[in-house]
C-alpha cells in the first residue's frame, strides 16, 4: 500500500513539473517571437534614427512632431458641431429649433452587443 501511494505521488509530482516546465517554455517562446516581429517591425524607424544620429546637426532629416491629442480634439469640434447642427436642422427643417448644446449620449448598452448587432446587420 505505501508503495502505491509513493508511485501515485511521484507521478503526480512529475505532472506538475513537466506542465510548469513547459509553461515556462511556452511563455519564453512568446516573448521571443514578439520581441522578434517587434524588432522586424521597427527596423526601418531604427536605420533611421541611427543615419540621422550619424550625419552632422545641420544635414540631419527634420523631425516630424506629433500633434497633441488635445489640439487635434479642438479643431476637429468645430467641424464635428457643424456636421451635427446641419444634420438636426435637415431633419427639423420646418421646425423653429434652436440648437443649445451638443454632448454624447450615455450608452446603455453593453460593448459587445453593439458589436454583434453592427457586425449583423452590416450590408453584404
Amino acid at each position: 500500500m505505501g508503495e502505491k501511494i509513493t508511485l501515485s505521488l511521484t507521478i503526480l509530482l512529475t505532472g506538475f513539473a513537466v506542465v510548469f516546465a513547459v509553461l515556462l517554455a511556452l511563455i519564453g517562446i512568446i516573448k521571443a517571437y514578439g520581441t522578434a516581429v517587434y524588432k522586424v517591425q521597427n527596423r526601418h524607424q531604427m536605420k533611421k534614427i541611427t543615419r540621422n544620429a550619424d550625419l552632422p546637426k545641420a544635414e540631419r532629416e527634420p523631425e516630424v512632431e506629433t500633434p497633441v491629442a488635445e489640439e487635434i480634439a479642438e479643431e476637429d469640434n468645430d467641424e464635428l458641431i457643424a456636421v451635427i447642427s446641419a444634420a438636426v436642422y435637415s431633419m427639423y427643417s420646418p421646425k423653429n429649433i434652436r440648437i443649445k448644446g451638443i454632448r454624447k449620449a450615455p450608452s446603455r448598452t453593453n460593448a459587445w452587443r453593439n458589436a454583434g448587432i453592427s457586425d449583423n446587420v452590416r450590408p453584404f
